[in-house]
């Protein structure tokens, strides 16, 4: 009797053990067909007209976009070629540290875009925000406060002795107060932060939650690993020094920058991407991050939560720019831009440069190099 069981014991388990195998099989070929049905990422060429709108305008990189209103987009630019005077080329043109543009329409194939820099007391181009005579900003990020400001946050740089040729030495936050006006009519602020004492760049993707807007603050060192900061909206529209606190953990939630441990504010993604973008996704009913991944030659990297603090999926490659597959490659600014419409999928952009400066001078590379470009990654994609 005792051996009976013993055998029918051995052959249930050795059918749940098939049944088991049968399934883990199903799963794996059903994942990987639907793998083979998403449709694939793609350049999107038709979008990048948006940035060739105006002939004064040469190419930048950065290219962040803020969402101000139904059918109107600010996009921000880190160093920009402006030449004001015909025929308009490189070799003539003002190096502009950073410059704007309103996008009007959602549709890169066909909306408006209207650039906006300053000029200084010679009547050349200059920064839209002006820095110092020894420093000088670039964009991270912005964000529209419901029916109120606009939110700027920026880097602060200076040259430095380096491979690089400078250094970030801290960041700012700017208030635009009518961002419903023309750029040429705001009136803005820049707020100068003091320095954090630890390594955290603050500004990278930020988005309105509740009362609050929470960015990612990305390391200098260490991958960019990115930590959270939030800010009360309420001293973003009030406060030249604008205090935020830091997420540390379930256990401490958010706190002041005086109880955040010496090694650091928690990290919630280990790679952020010196720059990148944040976004609330309806249709996936998930926070979507996007970057580049990779020095020289790069791809195109998306991780999805649920929630801002996590936990966030490992990165996926939805894109690898051809320009990476060039000889000696230097492709980077990924992010997305979920305002966009027109196309099947999220549109996303990235800036080809080289290592050589004197290469985009050069007629091909006047028209190759240092301009945003589009592509266009399937929800498909995202989802796998």
């Amino acid at each position: 009797m005792r051996d009976e069981r013993v055998h029918e014991m051995t052959e249930t388990l050795r059918g749940l053990l098939r049944a088991l195998t049968v399934l883990t099989v199903v799963v794996l070929l059903t994942a990987a067909a639907r793998a083979a049905e998403a449709p694939a990422s793609r350049a999107y060429p038709e979008g990048d007209r948006l940035f060739h709108t105006d002939p004064r305008w040469l190419g930048g990189d950065a290219a962040f976009s803020v969402a101000l209103s139904s059918g109107r987009t600010l996009w921000l630019f880190g160093d920009s070629f402006v030449d004001e005077t015909a025929p308009y080329a490189r070799t003539d043109a003002a190096f502009v540290r950073n410059t704007v543009a309103i996008e009007t329409g959602t549709d890169p194939r066909r909306a408006g875009m209207h650039f906006y820099w300053r000029h200084d007391k010679r009547g050349k181009p200059t920064a839209f925000v002006p820095g110092a005579t020894d420093s000088w900003y670039w964009p991270r990020g912005g964000v529209r406060l419901k029916a109120g400001p606009l939110i700027l946050f920026l880097s602060k740089i200076k040259p430095a002795a380096n491979d690089l040729g400078f250094a970030t030495v801290g960041y700012a936050i700017a208030r635009v107060a009518n961002p419903s006006e023309e750029p040429a009519q705001w009136r803005m602020r820049v707020f100068d932060q003091p320095r954090l004492p630890f390594d955290a760049l603050p500004g990278s993707g930020p988005v309105l939650d509740g009362g609050f807007v929470v960015t990612l603050a990305t390391r200098e060192r260490d991958a960019h690993a990115a930590s959270l900061v939030r800010y009360r909206i309420s001293s973003l529209e009030k406060r030249r020094l604008i205090p935020g606190r830091w997420w540390e953990g379930k256990t401490r939630s958010w706190v002041s920058i005086a109880r955040v441990a010496a090694v650091g504010p928690t990290i919630v993604i280990g790679d952020a991407g010196a720059e990148s973008s944040l976004h609330w996704s309806g249709t996936l009913r998930s926070y979507v991050h996007v970057a580049s991944y990779g020095f020289g030659a790069s791809t195109i990297g998306v991780r999805t939560a649920p929630k801002l603090t996590g936990p966030w999926s490992a990165v996926r490659t939805v894109y690898r720019p051809p320009e990476s597959d060039a000889p000696k490659p230097f492709v980077y600014a990924g992010k997305a831009h979920p305002e966009q419409t027109g196309a099947p999928g999220l549109l996303v952009t990235y800036v080809a440069n080289a290592f050589d400066p004197a290469s985009l001078l050069t007629p091909d590379g006047e028209r190759k190099l240092y301009w945003p470009h589009f592509a266009v990654v399937p929800i498909e994609k995202i989802q796998e």
